[in-house]
């Protein structure tokens, strides 16, 4: 099938949870057809910096440094005649199995050949058997499919940073130089050399009682940069119940270690801290993509799901990654502190797991070079967009 342009359409759950991931493909997919039309329709524009609030599509504000504009509606201000101005797209993406809009979805299904439900990702077997299957429609003359995200050659595969991939050498090269132009951002002045560990927290709201316990019996000097409201919090709660020994602007410090609460940056720019840091605690699943590709030591915080089920995912991560692990120890060592820090039944600052930190630090090297082999196998087997892009090619009504 050939086709010109697409149409995304995104709910927003978790702030820039989904829509994060809706902008990455957007910016990927863009850059892998110049010359498709996209638009991505968002229902809470709201969180998008720079948005104008009209009914007409603009080029995205989100970042102005890659060069791969796609268009931004509000979906929640769509009507039969602003759909009827816009017309539709060649393929239709329902992201996470949203719903589209009747407004559009009524004109989409007849004007539309191919609409697909793109998924969360997920390392479950469960789900290759379900990619690409066909989903019936009550009406219409569009098909529609199921498109499965995973870590497997029969998955949708993953969404990569294909703009980041070429300056990695070159940002790695001068890692502390990086870092300190963020920090300068946020106006904080602490001394960063060669000797100082810096890991980046990015996660659900949780306790950090046992990482900071072993990063003080560790005794080297640390930086810990804070992502996010929820791991803010959870990291401030933690700091009072351990000793807060200074707080100071967005600079806090316990002992041997500084943490510092970073704005929030831009989707580029927080790919490219990864490769900079010793170590990275990533939350979803576009962050935990970024920090297998940035190939350093990571602790995942899956979403928190009933019955503990976000356990059952991070157990099929694992299972996944095994694969990439000469050590069985360390590998059992990883498995049970992930599943230990993933253990938590509801969101709290106050909220403490009783994962043990102790063999993530001492096997650093073992787990960086599995790290190393699980990017080496992604990027080579399970590039979303390609996958993607090749579906719709082949795809005949």
């Amino acid at each position: 099938m050939n086709f010109s342009s697409i149409d995304l359409f995104c709910h927003v759950i978790d702030n820039f949870g989904d829509a994060g991931v809706a902008y990455r493909f957007c910016r990927e997919f863009r850059h892998a057809h110049p010359s498709c039309r996209v638009r991505l329709f968002i229902d809470d524009v709201s969180i998008i910096p720079g948005f104008q609030h009209t009914l007409r599509p603009q080029c995205t504000d989100w970042e102005k440094n890659d060069g791969n504009d796609f268009f931004v509606l509000d979906s929640s201000g769509l009507t039969d005649e602003l759909c009827n101005s816009l017309g539709c797209a060649d393929v239709l993406v329902e992201l996470f199995g949203c719903h589209t809009p009747d407004s559009y979805l009524n004109r989409a299904i007849f004007a539309t050949p191919l609409i697909i439900n793109l998924e969360y990702l997920s390392a479950e077997p469960w789900i290759e058997g379900y990619h690409c299957k066909e989903s019936l429609l009550a009406s219409g003359s569009a098909k529609k499919f199921f498109f499965m995200p995973g870590f497997s050659e029969k998955s949708g595969g993953v969404l990569f940073n294909s703009l980041l991939r070429g300056r990695a050498k070159e940002i790695v090269a001068d890692r502390l130089g990086y870092v300190r132009q963020l920090l300068a951002r946020c106006r904080v002045n602490i001394t960063l050399d060669a000797d100082t560990m810096i890991g980046s927290v990015f996660t659900y709201e949780r306790g950090f009682d046992t990482l900071l316990a072993e990063l003080h019996r560790m005794g080297r000097q640390t930086l810990l940069l804070c992502f996010g409201q929820k791991s803010q919090l959870g990291m401030e709660q933690t700091l009072l119940r351990s000793g807060l020994e200074k707080k100071e602007g967005a600079l806090l410090r316990s002992r041997n270690v500084d943490v510092v609460m970073m704005p929030f940056i831009a989707q580029h720019e927080y790919d490219a801290l990864l490769y900079c840091t010793d170590f990275n605690l990533v939350r979803g699943e576009d962050s935990l993509v970024q920090a297998i590709v940035a190939g350093k030591p990571f602790i995942w915080n899956a979403y928190l799901q009933d019955d503990l089920y976000q356990q059952v995912k991070v157990d099929a991560f694992c299972s996944f990654a095994s694969g990439f692990f000469d050590d069985e120890d360390v590998l059992t060592a990883y498995r049970d502190m992930m599943l230990a820090f993933n253990g938590a039944d509801a969101e709290t600052p106050y909220q403490t797991t009783n994962e043990q930190y102790a063999l993530f630090f001492s096997n650093f090297k073992k787990i960086e070079h599995a790290a190393e082999k699980m990017c080496y196998f992604l990027t080579r087997n399970c590039n979303l967009v390609e996958k993607f892009s090749d579906f719709i090619s082949e795809f005949n009504k």
